[in-house]
């Protein structure tokens, strides 16, 4: 059973981010959408990196998917960091692993190609957690109070002291 598993993991966990990105696309608002977005964006864009580039041997950086987790830490992080909501800076949080994992590639050689592997995949499974627990969580809130911001407003101290 565990070998089944192991064989189609991939292809469920990209089923089921296609089924989440879609989710919040459907119910979601501003931030759900952004999140999802960059999240939706990893997944396809990993399609076209192993057709062009072929599966990763963890030998050395894979450059394809630094590339991807960068962009994609960059868009989490923004999205984390002005949402209306907490979650995202969870997402950002694990995506900013899988970002700087590359560079800790890079700069130690004699890391394991198994830990480096690791250090890359397994956010992945957490934020797709996290983004079903958001998008729950928006959806509860939306049925309490009703519609809320996406985005946070910025304070009028803040805005004059950046003046």
């Amino acid at each position: 059973m565990l070998e089944l598993f192991l064989a189609v993991k991939d292809e469920v966990q990209f089923g089921l981010a296609l089924f989440l990105c879609a989710l919040a696309w459907w119910i979601g608002a501003g931030s759900e959408r952004l999140a999802a977005s960059a999240i939706a964006a990893m997944f396809l864009l990993d399609i076209p990196n192993h057709l062009l580039f072929g599966d990763a041997t963890w030998v050395s950086v894979d450059w394809g998917h630094a590339v991807i987790d960068v962009l994609t830490a960059g868009l989490l992080v923004y999205c984390g960091l002005y949402a209306n909501r907490m979650y995202p800076l969870w997402l950002a949080a694990f995506q900013l692993i899988s970002a700087t994992s590359h560079l800790s590639r890079e700069l130690s050689h004699g890391m394991a190609g198994q830990a480096y592997s690791i250090m890359i995949i397994t956010p992945s499974y957490f934020e797709l957690l996290i983004l079903a627990l958001g998008i729950h969580s928006h959806m509860q809130r939306k049925r309490a109070w009703g519609s809320y911001r996406s985005w946070r407003s910025c304070s009028p101290h803040l805005q004059v002291a950046v003046r």
